[in-house]
């Protein structure tokens, strides 16, 4: 599955996305040498960013659960009245 890209989440979003991701498996990398990251966690070799400036990317990958992550991720945005981008991130 491709690569998809968040925007509009709030610190609080962010925050649940991440609890989300680590409730489903991903786990968190400790070492963020970028400054503008909240956080990044994986599962496998798919990996999750978290942006402060409330963008959210993921790799893409081919594990099964990807699917249900990305629409998670929406609906969380969706709920916190942020605007999920399209499949292609744009």
């Amino acid at each position: 599955m491709q690569g998809r890209t968040w925007k509009g989440a709030n610190p609080e979003a962010l925050d649940v996305i991440r609890e989300l991701l680590v409730r489903r498996g991903a786990v968190e990398d400790k070492d963020l040498s970028n400054p503008h990251e909240a956080w990044r966690v994986r599962i496998d070799r798919v990996v999750f960013t978290g942006y402060r400036s409330g963008t959210i990317y993921c790799t893409g990958g081919n594990i099964p659960e990807l699917p249900f992550l990305y629409a998670s991720i929406a609906e969380v945005l969706t709920r916190g009245g942020a605007n999920p981008s399209g499949p292609s991130g744009l």
